[in-house]
């Protein structure tokens, strides 16, 4: 028989195509063929080359290639050695990235057989290094020719997995970082929550601490977030507190906020049994780099933190700061707007924005981002003194509503201070890299309106129309 014979899959060799002198030995291998066909059939559909070896004495016959993802040298190593035995060893040596002689033993005649005695399918992956040197995974497929006890050969095969196995560890690593995080969370917080940010569903890790109405425990079962919230904050949340709980605590605000954080922090006040006490609530990302790989909540109680009234009473000053800014938070500061819009207190609420934050922090660490977002701090808290509320939406965002500015040429004015000073900012980490802002205002008159949230809306445009124009600007609405 030619050396070089290629069978395609579910053609015999016609007799009447070569010498009489061979009818013996191509017969020979027909009914081998016929023997081992349905295993063929069955590899053929996923492993691009095959082989059928005689378990007598390791002689190799080339059954089928597809060509696609076999070396073409692979095939010619084969055909020269043509005992499996010496040829394993000699592909292991050419091919294989690194673990030769574990492999070697693993795809060993005796180490084969012994696993495909009894009809199973064995397979082994490896890293494999092509003819030019790219370095994928491959998977080897072993398999009796016929029934247990008949199969006089067995069938080797290959195919390329290099994108299942990719994505497989890919998966492992993000499932290992998922585990970690819950196990984490779960040291520190009494209640543990998984919330899918597409759905809103609930799913309980942990339940330790107080459990709101209509909870079972953790489990598989599924709890609509935006109503167990409401709930809590019903139930749970101090009253001055729970105006801003309401949309802290929002499925929109909390995925808002992770786009731009690692994970969203702050300490409310409850009431337990008539008494207030400290609490904390903490959300992250389960896969910073896919947000739809849902989010874990971790609650838990911040009273064992307080170790003395001097403490307790640092803490409530906290309560009503953002702790990393020194300015006030969201909650404190839109609470004073409101109160001061609402007893006719006119002014200019303006919202301001770092450009591409999330850049400083991948490129320079978070350290630098948060110097940065101290450094804009200080520079509104220099600029604007007096009867003004400045505080930190949060992120890379901050807010002021000024009552000593009565028309839009004194609040550009005092903004454009802002922008000239933060252009002098000088952050060590960062270098040269200019920090430039977007700034939204509106004139707020309480005759025209009462409500918060329509003068909010209305200069939280005016941040997105400038952040159409590069560098520093300020769009008032």
């Amino acid at each position: 028989m030619k050396s070089d014979l290629i069978i395609k899959e579910n053609e015999l060799i016609d007799p009447k195509d070569y010498p009489e002198s061979e009818g013996d030995l191509i017969e020979d291998f027909n009914q081998r063929i016929k023997k081992c066909m349905g295993i063929i059939t069955a590899l053929s559909k996923e492993y691009h080359t095959i082989w059928i070896v005689r378990i007598s004495d390791m002689a190799m016959s080339l059954y089928r290639t597809t060509g696609e993802n076999t070396s073409r040298t692979v095939v010619e190593l084969g055909l020269k050695y043509q005992k499996y035995d010496k040829y394993i060893k000699e592909y292991i040596d050419r091919y294989v990235v690194s673990r030769n002689e574990t492999m070697l033993d693993e795809v060993g005649p005796e180490t084969i057989l012994s696993h495909i005695n009894d009809g199973s399918l064995y397979t082994v992956d490896y890293m494999r290094m092509a003819d030019d040197s790219e370095i994928t995974y491959h998977q080897m497929a072993f398999a009796l020719s016929g029934a247990p006890g008949e199969a006089d050969s067995f069938v080797f095969a290959y195919k390329d997995v290099d994108s299942t196995i990719k994505k497989h560890i890919a998966d492992k690593r993000y499932l290992r970082d998922q585990l970690d995080m819950v196990q984490t969370l779960s040291r520190d917080y009494y209640n543990v929550f998984k919330i899918d940010p597409t759905t809103g569903d609930v799913v309980i890790i942990k339940l330790d601490g107080y459990v709101t109405k209509g909870m079972e425990g953790p489990g598989a079962k599924l709890y609509p977030y935006p109503v167990l919230c409401k709930q809590y904050i019903k139930d749970r949340a101090y009253e001055e507190d729970q105006p801003w709980l309401y949309d802290a605590m929002s499925l929109e605000t909390i995925k808002e906020k992770l786009k731009t954080q690692d994970e969203y922090v702050s300490i409310y006040r409850g009431v337990d049994k008539g008494e207030i006490h400290y609490y904390q609530f903490t959300y992250v990302n389960i896969n910073p780099n896919n947000s739809e790989s849902g989010i874990l909540a971790g609650f838990k109680n911040a009273d064992d933190i307080v170790e003395s009234t001097r403490e307790r009473e640092s803490l409530q000053i906290q309560a009503k700061m953002d702790i990393m800014s020194g300015l006030l938070n969201r909650g404190t500061g839109e609470k004073m707007v409101i109160e001061a819009i609402k007893a006719k207190k006119d002014g200019m609420l303006c919202i301001l924005d770092i450009d591409k934050f999330k850049g400083i922090n991948d490129k320079f660490g978070h350290l630098a981002g948060d110097r940065v977002i101290c450094g804009i701090a200080d520079i509104l808290n220099e600029v604007f003194t007096g009867n003004a509320v400045v505080f930190r939406l949060g992120g890379d965002e901050y807010a002021v509503y000024a009552m000593n500015v009565g028309d839009e040429p004194t609040g550009t004015k005092l903004i454009q201070e802002v922008f000239d000073k933060i252009k002098q900012l000088e952050i060590e980490e960062i270098g040269d890299l200019s920090i430039f802002v977007s700034a939204g205002a509106v004139m707020v008159k309480s005759a025209d309106s009462t409500e918060f949230e329509e003068w909010y809306k209305k200069a939280d445009t005016g941040v997105y129309e400038s952040k159409k124009q590069y560098g520093y600007a300020l769009t008032f609405m």
